[in-house]
């Protein structure tokens, strides 16, 4: 596993592949009459890849920000499909499910599942649709957790969030690193700022490395915005909190 550091000639910053990877599936049910909308009685079976799940499969999430249903798939799984499921245990007490799905289909898509629901061995209709998540709840309220100076101003709390970013999905963590989280910084640039700010040496498992070793440069603009952050020390742009 690639890793990677940079220095400033006073700072070091590091990060690495995710150990775990996982990729994200999306489901929004417009058939709530007779499917769950929020997951309780949703599953997901999984196969194809070193990992899969026993019929009818596992329980899948919800997202209140994009309203849909969602789960972080191992990352060698090529195939999964919805199952309807008893909103509380036995799981196993299923009624209907939707085709088989591959997620090279899924990619940048959620499932829209259009019903009319069939039950037992018929497919329950749907199809993909194109969308772009907006942010969601988990790491919005991640990066709520510090977006003040008094909310990441000390060893013990930049150490947290950097331990609860390295606990989230990959998903997830994607969707941070880009996070406009004020200051006009986003937030894997202020999750390094943190880690040089206060000499942490737990690596950020972030999936979006800079990849230096192996010649790969593969965010020019946050290298020069680090070198701004660190040689200048400007670390009050990077907790600007924008009051109403």
């Amino acid at each position: 596993m690639a890793s990677v550091g940079f220095s400033t000639g006073n700072s070091y910053l590091q990060t690495e592949a995710a150990t775990t990877e996982t990729k994200r599936v999306w489901m929004k049910n417009s058939i709530t009459d007779t499917w769950d909308d929020d997951g309780a009685g949703t599953a997901i079976h999984y196969w194809g890849g070193s990992t899969g799940t026993s019929w009818p499969g596992v329980r899948v999430k919800w997202d209140a920000a994009n309203q849909m249903v969602y789960f972080d798939l191992p990352s060698d799984v090529p195939s999964y499909l919805f199952s309807r499921v008893s909103g509380s245990n036995p799981i196993t007490d299923w009624g209907a499910k939707t085709a088989n799905l591959t997620y090279a289909n899924s990619v940048g898509k959620y499932f829209d599942l259009t019903g009319p629901i069939a039950w037992g061995g018929n497919t329950t209709p749907g199809s993909f649709v194109t969308f772009t998540p907006a942010t969601t709840t988990i790491v919005a309220n991640f990066a709520a957790t510090i977006d003040t100076s008094a909310e990441a101003c000390s060893v013990e709390s930049a150490q947290a969030a950097v331990d609860a970013y390295n606990n989230l999905s990959t998903f997830e963590q994607d969707q941070f690193d880009v996070l406009n989280v004020g200051g006009g910084f986003t937030g894997l640039q202020r999750l390094n700022y943190l880690k040089t700010r206060y000499s942490i040496s737990t690596p950020l498992n972030a999936k979006n490395s800079l990849d230096l070793l192996d010649g790969q440069q593969t965010n020019d603009v946050l290298i020069i915005t680090l070198v701004t952050i660190i040689g200048f020390g400007i670390s009050a742009f990077l907790f600007k909190k924008k009051f109403a």
